[in-house]
């Protein structure tokens, strides 16, 4: 997959991780959003998400991070979407369904932190805490179609 492809892929997933989310809470989201990788040593980025998400994940046509949880984390003060990330540790390869049974690396999530704010209650996670729960809803219930299992 060029990369161009690949960044339209990548703004398609984040739209797609917001609905995830309102189908989880049946509740209608704002498209404001930031994104932070998970873990202390990275910045929350408000701006270009979408080429910040390639440069991590996109090192070219032919390799692509094939494993990348993404979605909402969390809900901020200013009631915008933090929508979060993580590579793991899989050696790049060809573009290709995930483990999940989609299309590409990315595995929706739905962050622990955003379903308490959703239930009104404060969680008790930040960025510098370290330990970050999520769902994995709607998984194909054939596991690795079309692939190796990683």
């Amino acid at each position: 997959m060029q990369r161009e492809s690949f960044a339209a892929f990548v703004a398609r997933t984040l739209e797609e991780v917001i609905v995830l989310a309102e189908e989880t809470t049946h509740k209608r989201l704002p498209r404001r959003f930031a994104f932070q990788w998970l873990g202390k040593a990275h910045p929350r980025i408000t701006e270009d998400i979408v080429e910040y998400i390639v440069q991590r994940v996109y090192k070219d046509s032919e390799n692509i991070y094939p494993c990348v949880d993404i979605g909402v984390g969390d809900l901020l003060e200013d009631g915008s979407l933090l929508i979060v990330g993580n590579v793991a540790g899989y050696a790049p390869c060809s573009f290709r369904r995930n483990w999940t049974g989609r299309e590409g690396p990315f595995v929706y999530i739905v962050g622990n932190p955003f379903m308490a704010r959703m239930a009104g209650q404060t969680p008790a996670w930040t960025p510098e805490s370290g330990v970050f729960g999520y769902l994995t809803p709607k998984v194909s219930t054939t596991p690795y179609p079309d692939v190796d299992a990683p």
